[in-house]
């Protein structure tokens, strides 16, 4: 609770109001731990691109397809029309081969020309993505490019799109707690998930989904704590409408957006102003991009058409679909695709790895939240596209499976878009349960190792998978064939992750001091304080 003197609030409790209630901070100085960290992050989404084997990804050959469709001009079939390149479908036996030996995109189209019968179903998403990565192919060489090249090119432009979120999350977190501890605490969470990295740097459109779904969450953190600048307004509502352009998954946040605007705080008093204030950013953001999806309805009928064909298994006579099997599968395929299941679901971590981490953030949210109330409506909000996107997981994954038995639909992946939403719940309730100081430096301390670890483990993990057979004791012959499958020369194949390695220890070091124990009456405020 704020405390009071002679009837004044004191100067720290007054700052963290002014802070919290106009959204107006004024100049805040990010820490030089955050740029390490984001520095860091970059060249681990850009190490995951050289160590993922090439389309070995989910739908990576999709993805690509679409890009080189889009390389030699805009051709974006409707859903469920676009086939894939011949070439494309033989990458296969080019994939065993050194590097240096492969060939062209052009050579590819000679050898195998027209299409396959294998349908491109990514022209069920808006084009955008493809427009920038097919753009990026065609300007450094298209054609001429060597296929491999070509791809790790889309892959390290996911690299760059991840750039921003290490800062995302520490702003977010710093504004929805209130606590600069707990900020430069949460700028290591995005290591502890390995998964979320090597979906960064893969061919795939979850790259921009990512950074827009962590954009919205930011500027609507904000409006929800009381910045409701018209800058701040139209920078959601922009964000907001360009989402709409890069998936569908993205329709979770629809929630967050109206319900920031209608019950943040600073809004208007008077309903009529508040129903204004709530409709004309809406209106902004179908003008910027949310229009694709009306255009969906009025020329397919739904939101997001199939983009390929639906298989036409069916149960045997006498069977049907198990709600205990579907619920184990979800929390199987989910939770574990979520922290990291490599490759095309080839390399997952240790179960019992991933059953302790669920588990743990699960308790942390739901203890944590409901054990001090005053901002349970602010974690209700935040949380708003979590729910949602569960509720589109179960709706499609569970109709797939009770039509064909078949369980499709459940990688943990979805869920990447609304990272920094999870990251602000784990936070608060963390701050709710963690109130001692010496507590509160242990946590953070732990969030520290956790994440380090989770990161070098993650990569450890799918090298010992792709290139030493599964095998921990014979690590070091996977060597070779890292160096010669890899789209990169050998120097940069080994230096990339060594300096991402540096770079990761020094952030961690830099964050482990950051949050030692308190040595003055101002760093010893609570976490959150109590909303007023």
């Amino acid at each position: 609770m704020p405390s009071v003197a002679g009837g004044h609030l004191d100067s720290t409790t007054q700052r963290r109001r002014t802070f919290y209630d106009s959204g107006t901070e004024g100049r805040v100085r990010t820490p030089i731990s955050v740029w390490v960290l984001t520095a860091a992050f970059v060249l681990l989404c850009a190490t995951w691109s050289i160590l993922t084997p090439q389309l070995l990804a989910p739908d990576e050959s999709a993805h690509f397809s679409s890009a080189l469709r889009m390389s030699q001009g805009f051709d974006w079939p409707d859903p469920g029309e676009a086939l894939r390149p011949e070439f494309v479908q033989q990458l296969g036996g080019e994939r065993a081969i050194p590097h240096d030996e492969r060939s062209t995109i052009g050579e590819l189209r000679e050898q195998f020309p027209g299409a396959s019968d294998t349908l491109d179903q990514m022209t069920q998403h808006p084009p955008p993505y493809y427009m920038i990565a097919g753009g990026l192919i065609a300007a450094l060489g298209g054609d001429d490019l060597r296929w491999d090249v070509a791809l790790l090119s889309m892959r390290l432009l996911g690299a760059i799109l991840a750039a921003p979120l290490i800062w995302l999350t520490w702003n977010t977190i710093r504004r929805f707690t209130r606590s600069e501890r707990m900020a430069t605490v949460a700028a290591m969470v995005p290591f502890a998930v390995p998964g979320l990295a090597q979906m960064l740097g893969v061919a795939n459109n979850d790259t921009p989904a990512i950074l827009m779904g962590s954009v919205v969450i930011w500027l609507a953190v904000r409006v929800l704590t009381g910045d409701r600048r018209l800058l701040t307004l139209i920078g959601l509502a922009a964000a907001f409408g360009l989402a709409g352009l890069a998936k569908g998954t993205l329709i979770s946040l629809a929630p967050l957006v109206v319900l920031v605007l209608f019950f943040g705080r600073g809004r208007p008093a008077q309903l009529g102003p508040r129903i204004w204030q709530t409709v004309w950013p809406l209106l902004i953001a179908f003008v910027f991009g949310q229009w694709w999806w009306l255009r969906n309805l009025a020329l397919f009928g739904t939101l997001q058409p199939y983009g390929y064909t639906l298989s036409d298994k069916q149960w045997p006579a006498g069977q049907g679909p198990s709600l205990p099997d579907y619920v184990e599968e979800v929390w199987r395929v989910t939770a574990t695709s979520f922290w990291g299941w490599f490759g095309r679901v080839n390399a997952p971590l240790p179960q019992i790895l991933v059953d302790v981490l669920t588990v743990t953030c699960l308790l942390v949210v739901l203890v944590g939240i409901f054990r001090r109330r005053e901002r349970i409506v602010d974690a209700l909000i935040v949380a708003s596209p979590i729910a949602v996107s569960l509720l589109l997981l179960f709706r499609v994954s569970w109709a797939t499976y009770a039509d064909t038995s078949e369980f499709r639909g459940l990688h943990g992946r979805y869920f990447y878009p609304v990272i920094v939403a999870l990251v602000a719940l784990g936070a608060l309730g963390a701050s709710n349960i963690v109130r001692e100081a010496a507590a509160r430096v242990a946590f953070g301390r732990a969030i520290v190792i956790v994440s380090t670890f989770m990161s070098f483990f993650g990569l450890a993990v799918a090298y010992v998978f792709f290139y030493a057979s599964d095998n921990w004791s014979a690590w070091r012959s996977g060597v070779r064939p890292l160096l010669d499958m890899a789209s990169t020369p050998p120097a940069v194949t080994l230096v990339v992750p060594a300096v991402y390695g540096v770079l990761l220890l020094v952030g961690a070091g830099m964050t482990w001091i950051a949050i030692r124990p308190a040595t003055t009456p101002e760093a010893s405020v609570p976490l959150v304080e109590a909303a007023t």
